[in-house]
């Protein structure tokens, strides 16, 4: 029998996750020698494992392809997104796939309300390095409250929303910093000038881009930096730089609602929640890498500007108690969250359906 797991190491939070849960499984004595990891973007290499595929094994894709038009055994699809309308490519996949992993109950109830069989949807949570991330780094003394944010310049990342929030509520306040950690898949050059432009005519001198891909490490160090971690998302599939920032001990700013409630329902007295309303999904990039044919994809979350300024006023001024929650909370993150335990999990869903032989 072998495990296979298709998928792509990157710096992404789909790669992320692959990587992250290829290292733990083959960890796990006997099951790990079974593992076989393959390159999404290899065509060849999977032609030739599906060639040796067998009616025993398992085939996890951590993308979405048609993994019924090459492999023999059970095939998984493991699987992300933050709309309430699953995107019709990715939802064709699902259907014709053995069974389906998804990260939270929200994506198990939002893939059951686009027409998934639910005896075929499990709920897989994802992880956090938990020897990466963690509230042990001595903190810098500095007078200068730090609020980081982080993620893809895109409309789901809600940063401009943040960055007007912030105008609102600080100003040009020098007790406090926002560091937006971002950067873009394609017209890089063009995506960096028009958010620092953006921020320039706000007139901000106290935010502060950081653009591009920063090293585990250095990320890692960021995070134990920050007093603060704001992200009022739109939506999101799992929502790694959450977790991350949980695992650090950082109190949160965000919406509750989708995938990141997850985790994110065990610490909520480290939250403070950002109020949102249900809107229809019009981003320009999000509509060009999943094109419809009747011009809905669905909703995510609006956050409300006067409520991210509210979260923002709150965190300043409670920050000495939500950062003893934030740390408190840690450990819940840090024990239930490992990719040990996300590799565990999955052993105990397969074992479960009679598929580890």
């Amino acid at each position: 029998m072998k495990i296979r797991l298709i998928g792509k190491r990157n710096n992404l939070g789909i790669g992320t996750h692959f990587a992250n849960f290829a290292d733990a499984l083959q960890q796990v004595s006997h099951w790990g020698d079974c593992v076989e990891e393959l390159d999404c973007e290899d065509p060849d290499s999977i032609i030739a494992s599906a060639r040796l595929s067998h009616h025993t094994d398992v085939n996890i894709s951590f993308v979405s392809m048609p993994l019924q038009n090459y492999f023999i055994g059970t095939n998984i699809q493991w699987v992300v997104f933050e709309s309430t309308l699953v995107p019709p490519t990715v939802m064709s996949t699902m259907l014709t796939a053995d069974l389906v992993w998804v990260p939270s109950h929200w994506g198990q109830y939002t893939l059951v309300e686009n027409g998934l069989d639910p005896a075929r949807c499990e709920v897989v949570p994802e992880g956090v390095d938990i020897n990466r991330y963690h509230p042990y780094a001595p903190r810098i003394n500095s007078p200068i409250q730090t609020y980081l944010m982080t993620g893809k310049y895109e409309l789901r990342k809600s940063i401009t929303e943040t960055v007007t929030a912030w105008a609102q509520e600080f100003g040009n306040d020098p007790d406090v910093e926002l560091i937006i950690k971002t950067d873009h898949f394609f017209n890089t050059e063009a995506k960096y000038n028009e958010l620092t432009e953006w921020i320039s005519q706000q007139g901000l001198t106290n935010v502060r881009v950081m653009w591009g891909a920063v090293p585990a490490r250095d990320m890692a160090d960021l995070y134990q930096q920050a007093h603060v971690f704001v992200m009022p998302s739109k939506g999101e599939g799992w929502g790694l730089p959450i977790i991350e920032a949980a695992a650090v001990g950082l109190p949160i700013i965000t919406t509750m609602y989708s995938g990141h409630t997850e985790f994110l329902r065990h610490i909520q007295s480290s939250v403070i929640p950002v109020e949102f309303d249900l809107a229809p999904i019009t981003c320009p990039d999000y509509q060009l890498f999943y094109p419809t044919e009747d011009g809905n994809w669905g909703e995510w979350a609006q956050p409300r500007i006067d409520s991210i300024r509210t979260a923002l006023r709150t965190a300043r001024n409670n920050y000495d108690q939500l950062q003893a929650q934030a740390v408190e909370n840690s450990h819940i993150i840090r024990n239930n969250f490992s990719w040990a335990q996300v590799a565990d999990r999955a052993l105990q869903i397969l074992q479960k359906r009679g598929l580890l032989k």
